[in-house]
């Protein structure tokens, strides 16, 4: 295994770090893109990292929308984590800052990867609202699952834009499959909201980045009138896919408010304190996924006690350093 190289995208991002750390603790070696240079140091310092020194080593590259922009990373690689893609955050322009990064981004990585002969594996970070059509309750998605028809611009806010990125992003690759045949297998990993503690976080302020957002929220006392859909998994789970068939994550049938009574439990000091003050509610919409190759590939997920307990532990220990360091 030490002989096998892993090229990953987005190690500067939530699932991508979790990915990496992963990752290097399974034995590989990493080759880890990122977009600026200072990034490297960011990740190289970081207390899970420092001991794989010697295993790990970075490129840098820019836009990875530009066509073979990965031409140059990835020689004697054997797997492929993509996992870097646009998150839903507020842009003037969503087309362009997420739609289209998410889908060349995933298509340059996939052309340049078909130039090297080593590559077995690309297990890309998709979502499971890319085979999810407007959220219906009554059907049940599977990994085959697809959204038509396609969505086409202008995909709306960045929201919309988000779910259409994915849509897209996966209709690409089913393209490329088809017309390029590759010599290697693509696996597609479709979670819901990802949640769990995020070792990049170093400020209490920024701990709902992200999927953590929805938990904090309900933590922390904040209402939501829309409901969302509530799937959920694990930070820690499934991300390295150990076989050739894309899946689904979705770790138990909860709804996001479940977080009020699993913080009262593990965390009660916290609560009477008002430190975490809980009070409201995001509703949830339950939808039907079939996650049994998932299952079947790596075994049960973590539930959604598990992500919850090491999310609010990582923000009380964030908010404990920070009033240590003003006392």
């Amino acid at each position: 295994m030490a002989s096998q190289l892993v090229f990953i995208t987005g190690a500067t991002g939530h699932v991508g770090f979790a990915v990496l750390v992963a990752t290097l603790n399974a034995g590989y070696r990493v080759r880890a893109s990122v977009r600026r240079q200072e990034q490297i140091d960011e990740i190289k310092t970081h207390p899970s990292i420092k001991s794989f020194g010697g295993n790990l080593d970075f490129v840098v590259v820019p836009d990875i929308t530009v066509f073979g922009a990965f031409d140059a990373c990835l020689h004697g690689v054997t797997y492929v984590e993509h996992v870097a893609s646009p998150l839903p955050r507020p842009t003037e322009d969503p087309e362009n800052d997420i739609v289209i990064i998410a889908v060349r981004g995933t298509t340059s990585i996939l052309n340049s990867a078909l130039k090297v002969e080593s590559i077995r594996r690309v297990v890309i970070t998709s979502s499971a609202v890319a085979v999810m059509s407007n959220g219906d309750s009554e059907n049940v998605y599977t990994a085959n699952s697809r959204v038509r028809p396609l969505p086409s611009a202008p995909c709306g806010d960045h929201s919309s834009a988000y779910r259409a990125s994915k849509v897209l992003a996966l209709d690409a690759t089913d393209r490329f499959l088809a017309e390029r045949r590759p010599h290697f297998s693509i696996v597609n990993v479709m979670p819901g909201y990802v949640v769990g503690a995020n070792e990049l976080v170093n400020d209490a302020s920024k701990i709902g980045s992200g999927s953590n957002g929805v938990v904090i929220g309900v933590v922390m006392g904040q209402k939501a009138s829309v409901a969302r859909p509530c799937t959920v998994v694990d930070v820690q789970d499934r991300w390295m896919s150990k076989g050739s068939k894309s899946f689904l994550l979705d770790s138990d049938r909860v709804s996001f408010d479940d977080a009020i009574d699993i913080v009262k439990t593990y965390f009660p000091e916290a609560v009477k304190g008002g430190t975490l003050p809980l009070g409201d509610s995001i509703p949830a919409v339950h939808l039907h996924l079939d996650v049994s190759d998932s299952i079947r590939t790596s075994g049960p997920l973590k539930n959604y006690e598990a992500q919850v307990k090491s999310l609010v532990a990582h923000y009380l220990a964030l908010k404990s350093q920070s009033s240590g360091k003003t006392n």
